[in-house]
């Protein structure tokens, strides 16, 4: 045990300290030197022994990240803590991979630039990490630096996996400086230049947030409910009467063009007549429409699905959105359709139905692209509903599931990624927390409405977003109208593009080897046999 912790604690502790730098703890800046001793450690290692030092510090910097999901267990049983591990080790597993590639070309070709291909490697394991197998990306190291506006920006030329590959890039020029003895200055300088240049241009690329002559003024409303009232049909209605209610005085405040109200609010068919009267009776006082989270019933399957609806100022049900992209064992089972036993042993704490296509939604003079809580993960989504004409982003979620954690926090990171990418004001409505308001730079506003429980509403001031965690709560803010993107393709090249070049790095090192390994057979048969 001594050895083993000699040989491989300073790479566990990069990884730990590395998920210190998400929210809720924010250590961000950070983020800058703390993988220096993973890839110092690593920088002359055997493919083997590279991907067993990146496997322990993934394991470690996911087991830290996603600490708040061990809250499954009150939710669906002792197997959610297993689900858990199981998770932090198949994401590890990536990292292991990105190691032992890595010193694998380097070995190869030992005069490649090892930094340059190092960031190059993780950018395109941060992008299968958030496409294969449905995707789950939560851990890019770009989401960790949401309070850096200029480095962030960066996102809208590449994507959140460019703000990530920036990081590893200096972390691994001063790796370099550590575990060589030649070129420190030049390196030293290089990570220098790069940290500078990159804030130097992302403070050319904002621009103040541009709003209408007549703001889109949109009501958010933080609810609050706690899941065991959501899952007890009793309150049902009751929820939906209160959530109108306090909609009412956000709007005596500040008349409204648009309310929003988060996921899973309305826990049954929005057709139910007195879910219904209650819904239009609000739109109608307010004279303007709700976009609200729903559950309903597919006609053609009898299945229930976690949804969103659009009712008009008249009162009319205009559209829904169905959710595509379920969270995986909170709302569906993976594999169940091939293994049936998995649902047995390990089951789903919902069993929802997924919806088929995006969809934009007309909502008064704007139109928005609605995102259901996990699907905010998925940048394909959201750049696909700017293309499709939203000029609004709306993410609705509900983390009732894990309290006060830093999963709130953390999502809301990922939330102002979207924006900053997408170059779209995005409004993020959450049950519990933190809701608000960004402009496509990535600027967070606040709801500043306090609802304290006996009918009162005050605003309050100086507060923080996690002081507004598990607190019900409201605001009106302004929707900034979209701003351009820097470059004319958007962000979506880059991942792709930094995939299609590691694959050739590994191709050209693959045939490398195989032709030296050719050249010295050759060269070994060629060479006259000794005399005994």
């Amino acid at each position: 045990m001594t050895v083993f912790f000699k040989t491989y604690l300073l790479s566990i502790a990069s990884g730990v300290v590395l998920a210190l730098c998400f929210p809720g703890w924010h250590l961000y800046p950070l983020a800058w030197a703390i993988l220096v001793p993973l890839f110092a450690r690593c920088w002359s290692c055997s493919p083997r022994q590279a991907a067993s030092h990146f496997f322990l510090a993934g394991t470690s910097f996911y087991l830290v990240l996603l600490q708040w999901l061990m809250s499954n267990v009150y939710w669906a049983g002792g197997w959610a803590f297993w689900g858990y591990v199981g998770l932090c080790i198949i994401m590890s597993l990536y990292w292991a991979l990105l190691g032992a590639v890595w010193a694998y070309v380097r070995g190869v070709s030992p005069r490649v630039p090892a930094a340059v291909v190092l960031a190059l490697l993780w950018m395109a394991m941060e992008f299968v990490q958030a496409t294969a197998f449905t995707g789950f990306g939560w851990g890019a190291l770009g989401y960790s630096q949401g309070k850096d506006l200029y480095l962030i920006q960066w996102a809208a030329l590449g994507g959140v996996s460019l703000v990530s590959g920036i990081l590893v890039l200096v972390n691994a020029l001063l790796a370099g400086v550590v575990a060589e003895r030649k070129f420190h200055m030049m390196r030293l300088i290089a990570a220098a230049a790069i940290a500078a240049g990159v804030h130097g241009a992302g403070y050319l690329l904002v621009r103040p947030a541009q709003y209408a002559e007549q703001p889109f003024q949109v009501g958010l409303l933080q609810a609050d409910f706690p899941l065991e009232m959501k899952w007890d049909p009793e309150y049902t209605v009751d929820m939906v009467a209160n959530a109108a209610e306090k909609s009412r005085i956000l709007d005596q405040s500040t008349p409204v063009s648009l309310v929003i109200w988060p996921e899973s609010l309305i826990m049954d068919d929005v057709e139910v007549p007195e879910i219904l009267d209650a819904v239009q009776s609000l739109t109608r006082d307010i004279e303007a429409p709700l976009f609200a989270g729903t559950h309903r019933t597919n006609r053609d399957t009898s299945g229930s699905m976690n949804s969103s609806v659009l009712v008009e100022a008249d009162g009319s049900v205009a559209d829904f959105y169905d959710k595509i992209h379920l969270a995986p064992f909170g709302e569906y089972v993976p594999l169940s359709e091939w293994l049936p036993f998995i649902s047995k042993v390990v089951p789903a704490i919902g069993d929802i139905e997924a919806g088929t296509v995006p969809k934009t939604l007309q909502a008064g003079e704007r139109s928005i692209g609605p995102l259901i809580c996990f699907e905010v993960l998925f940048a394909p989504m959201a750049a696909r509903l700017r293309e499709d004409g939203a000029d609004l982003l709306v993410v609705i979620t509900n983390l009732g599931w894990f309290g006060s954690s830093s999963a709130v926090s953390q999502e809301l990171e990922v939330a102002r990624l979207r924006a900053v990418e997408t170059r779209l004001p995005l409004a993020h409505c959450a049950n519990t927390g933190i809701t608000g308001m960004f402009d496509p730079y990535g600027r967070f506003s606040l709801i500043d409405i306090y609802f304290d429980g006996h009918g009162n509403a005050y605003r309050i001031a100086n507060v923080g977003p996690e002081a507004t965690r598990m607190h019900r709560l409201g605001g009106v803010l302004p929707a900034a109208l979209p701003a351009p993107h820097p470059l004319p393709i958007g962000p979506w090249l880059v991942p792709r593009a930094t995939l299609l070049a590691s694959a050739a790095l590994v191709a050209v090192a693959l045939v490398m080897r195989r032709t030296r390994g050719k050249q010295a057979a050759g060269a070994h048969a060629a060479s006259p046999k000794q005399d005994n």
